[in-house]
């Protein structure tokens, strides 16, 4: 009589064992395409998924580099333009609002996007607090470099050129002063909604990115620059509309994505 009922156990223990040994299986089943590889166990990414994500991060490092290069071109002509070497407030206000806008606030946007070169790895709140330092830090550089142009021109405000830049400046300190009520909101969620102002924020820093370039391509065109730079001045110009055109796409589906989460 112990006999069947030893022999029931053990096919109760091969049927747990049969069930358990399947359910990682279905769990992978289940997932993204994935390659895994048995000897050393890994999960691995598809191949196209990997060589899209791969592409991506190409084209970013390539507009990384057009970057540095038109931040570069800048500070060299602002500190050799004079012939006797000197540097006035013009100059001053070029590599100041230059610097701001192309590198620092350019920066603060390239760092929320999902495939950013040095920052996609990070985590989101690290990111943020990232992209918050470099926007206080452009937004001083700009605000200096601004003055300094105004000063040059004893607050005469009368070309295409210095009309964005005041917008622009007006609209960065709005989103400077915007991204710090949505960081606190999205932290205490009693008076304000996080998803509004988030949105107002992005649709405001779009533009205030989008105008500071615009004003930098209008003073590549000016006389002034294009006398000296010749062909550089066009490859400039060039350079900061694809910079223009590439950084806006991600926030555009940020806004998107956020407007449709508050639906």
């Amino acid at each position: 009589m112990d006999r069947p009922s030893t022999s029931h156990q053990s096919v109760e223990k091969i049927e747990m064992f049969e069930v358990r040994e399947h359910v990682p299986y279905q769990a992978e089943v289940t997932r993204a395409p994935t390659t895994y590889d048995e000897e050393s166990g890994d999960v691995y990414s598809s191949s196209w998924s990997s060589a899209w994500r791969a592409i991506c991060q190409l084209v970013n490092l390539l507009h990384h580099m057009q970057i540095i290069v038109v931040v570069f071109c800048v500070w060299h002509f602002a500190l050799t333009s004079q012939p006797d070497g000197s540097i006035t407030n013009l100059q001053l206000h070029i590599v100041f609002a230059g610097t701001g806008y192309q590198f620092f606030l350019v920066e603060s946007v390239l760092t929320l996007h999902k495939h950013n070169a040095w920052s996609f790895q990070l985590s989101k709140d690290s990111r943020r607090v990232i992209h918050g330092c470099l926007q206080l830090i452009g937004s001083l550089f700009v605000i200096a470099g601004t003055f300094l142009g105004l000063a040059q021109v004893n607050m005469t405000i009368n070309t295409p050129h210095g009309i964005c830049g005041v917008i622009a400046l007006s609209f960065t300190l709005l989103s400077f002063v915007s991204g710090i009520i949505a960081l606190f909101s999205s932290k205490v969620r009693l008076l304000i909604r996080s998803n509004p102002v988030k949105i107002f924020h992005m649709l405001v820093g779009l533009f205030a990115i989008s105008m500071g370039l615009i004003t930098m391509i209008l003073g590549f065109n000016m006389e002034y620059f294009t006398t000296s730079q010749g062909g550089l001045a066009t490859a400039l110009i060039v350079f900061v509309v694809m910079i223009l055109m590439y950084i806006v796409v991600q926030p555009i589906v940020d806004i998107v994505s956020t407007a449709r989460n508050s639906v």
